[in-house]
Formats: structure tokens, sequence, C-alpha cells
């Protein structure tokens, strides 16, 4: 678990939770992401963010974990979330995977998960917007920041970080991302090759970029549960 304390102005001091790539599949059970997700719940949150690839492909996971894990944290405090690129889409089907979000979609809500799918909430003078992931074929942010307020910091869902080229005309103060597994395998010194993302200048932490902050999460899982000198990450982020 991670602490990271983030400037916002505009908005009071909160503690958000951001959980990402949870990847329940590939032999990877609830059991096995219990002990983050107590960890992370244990803080005492004011707000939940979950920012995709809840599982490796949409079928053969665990499916009542998925939903009791999620549930620990609606439980815990309000609880938004977008899908990743694993979720179901255009990049899924080219796997043999889902090419449909619906089941996912289904299922997360279900829990009492709040999905933003291209689309924004006001809570507590916080604005959030969340956009599909961004190689699923249904990213639509001018769909998602339609509406919003300019009056209140806003904080954008979104799964993969290289989206933000496609963002960056958008009014946004912080942007929460997963997707990179923070480089997954890790060598002192070299970029890391496992990185799924075009700019290997943003792998995991906080960045400042044009004008604005981007916060990516290790994650907590992995596919096939590959991972060296990269530890996963539950990301405790207060808002001063």
């Amino acid at each position: 678990m991670t602490h990271t304390r983030i400037r916002l102005v505009g908005t009071p001091p909160r503690r958000i939770l951001h959980i990402s790539d949870i990847h329940i599949s590939d032999g990877m059970n609830a059991a096995d992401l219990e002990t983050g997700f107590r960890q992370g719940l244990s803080q005492k949150p004011d707000l939940i963010c979950l920012t995709g690839d809840f599982v490796s492909t949409t079928s053969g996971f665990d499916r009542q974990g998925l939903l009791r894990l999620l549930r620990s944290a609606v439980a815990t405090a309000p609880t938004y979330a977008v899908l990743g690129n694993h979720d179901g889409g255009a990049w899924l089907a080219r796997w043999g995977g889902g090419r449909s979000t619906e089941f996912m979609r289904d299922l997360i809500g279900s829990s009492g998960v709040h999905l933003l799918h291209n689309q924004s909430t006001v809570i507590d003078g916080l604005t959030l917007v969340g956009v599909a992931d961004y190689w699923s074929g249904e990213f639509a942010p001018e769909q998602a920041f339609a509406g919003t307020p300019r009056t209140t910091a806003r904080i954008l869902l979104c799964h993969n970080p290289d989206a933000k080229r496609d963002l960056g005309h958008l009014h946004w103060d912080l942007m929460l991302s997963g997707h990179t597994h923070g480089g997954q395998v890790r060598v002192l010194g070299l970029t890391p090759l496992w990185a799924p993302v075009a700019d290997k200048r943003f792998i995991a932490g906080l960045y400042g970029w044009e004008n604005r902050q981007l916060f990516i999460t290790r994650g907590v899982g992995s596919p096939k549960h590959v991972r060296a000198f990269c530890r996963p990450e539950i990301s405790v982020l207060d808002l001063v």
C-alpha cells in the first residue's frame, strides 16, 4: 500500500482509495486479493475509484469472489469505476474474448459500484468523469464530459494513461489510471519492456502533464501472475 498527497485546488481535503487491474482470472481468485483490499479499506477512504481490468478475460473467472470484493468496497465508501481493455470490447475480441462490455457493466453494476461508462457525476462538490477503455471501440470522451460543471475540480477515471493525448483538449485536473502494472517486470536503469503504453515516461506514480496531474497505480493483480521487482499496489491518495 502506498500513500500519496496530491494538491487539488477547488476541492475540500478527502481521501481516495485507488485500485486498478484486479485481473481476477488465470487462477487468481478473491482470496488472493482480499488482504490488499482489507488494508486499503481500513484506511477509511471518503471515496473509492476503480480504474479497470477487473478480469483478464470475461469468462472462467471467480465471479462471486469479484462481487464480494466490490461489495466490500461499496460498504465502505461511495465507489466509482471504469472498465479496462480486458473487460470486453474490440481489443479483447482480437484475443478471443468478448467483444461486448455489457456483461462486465452489468456485473459491476449489480455490486452497487457506480460505473461511469462515458458518464460523469458530482459528489460532494467534486466532479468525477469516467471514460470507456481507450482500446474498446467505445471510448467517447465528448459524451463523458457533456454538461459537466466548470466550477468544481474534475477527476477523470481512465484505464489507459495513453488516452491523455485524446483528452488534452478537455477540462480535467487529475486523471487516475492503471493499465501499466508499473511495468510488471522491472530491471534497475532500464525502461520497462512489458508496459503496454506508447508513452513510457508515465509508468507508475504521480506526474505533472500540461498543467494538470496524472496518477498511475501499479495495480493489484497481473495476467499469469507475472511480476518481478514491481510490487502490487493499493493506492491511498490524500487530496489537500
